[in-house]
């Protein structure tokens, strides 16, 4: 985890917590805010529950936010994922899948106008099992395991606050890309129906990087 630079902006922290008593709660800190958010799995249905009530699931600090559903006690976590950015989940079958960028790298550090572009060179899965799962064929467990073993590090890219799916500069706004372009579109539509659009990141893949490079010269 990363702190951001002094007097400058920070950068987005997420951490995903896994309690001893199972739950599974995403903290994030996005770059393009001041606040933090505390998105619930829910343990059943594997849906993701967020109300954005302050001290309920928005807090000032990653800190707090943890404090919150440890009671202060940090042993109450089993486990912690540090992470970069949220690139998709879904609830299939007998699990929730969560995927996280764990490291990045900037591929266009200064775009005009301010912005960074950054590749994705370290992911991983997060699978969180539920209490009530839906039935699932073997059609859907061979698509789960398709969709984990895809080689994403090194070959995709995103970017916090512009629109790369369009010809440089884009005047559609961040959350609307051309999803003709966009690889984890129905993958970032939970955070999309609990009113969190941005905190899944537009992933594109890197072939549309260089396209994307041309429309700056």
């Amino acid at each position: 985890m990363e702190s951001p630079a002094v007097g400058g902006p920070r950068n987005t922290s997420i951490v995903v917590a896994t309690l001893d008593t199972g739950e599974v709660y995403i903290i994030a800190s996005l770059s393009s805010g001041t606040d933090t958010q505390l998105i619930y799995i829910d343990p059943t249905t594997g849906a993701l529950r967020y109300s954005g009530k302050w001290g309920v699931d928005v807090f000032k600090s990653e800190a707090e936010a943890l404090d919150y559903i440890t009671n202060g006690s940090r042993w109450l976590c089993k486990s912690t994922t540090y992470a970069r950015a949220i690139l998709g989940y879904a609830a299939l079958g007998s699990c929730g899948l969560l995927l996280v960028a764990t490291k990045l790298t900037a591929s266009i550090s200064n775009l005009p106008g301010g912005g960074c572009v950054y590749t994705v060179t370290e992911t991983q899965w997060i699978k969180i099992p539920l209490q009530f799962p839906q039935q699932q064929g073997k059609g859907e467990a061979k698509n789960i395991q398709e969709l984990t073993d895809l080689d994403i590090d090194g070959k995709h890219y995103f970017c916090e606050t512009r629109d790369l799916t369009r010809p440089f500069p884009s005047r559609m706004p961040l959350e609307k890309p051309d999803d003709e372009f966009v690889w984890n579109g129905w993958f970032s539509m939970s955070f999309k129906n609990i009113g969190l659009p941005l905190h899944c990141v537009t992933l594109l893949q890197v072939f549309f990087l260089n396209i994307f490079m041309l429309t700056l010269i």
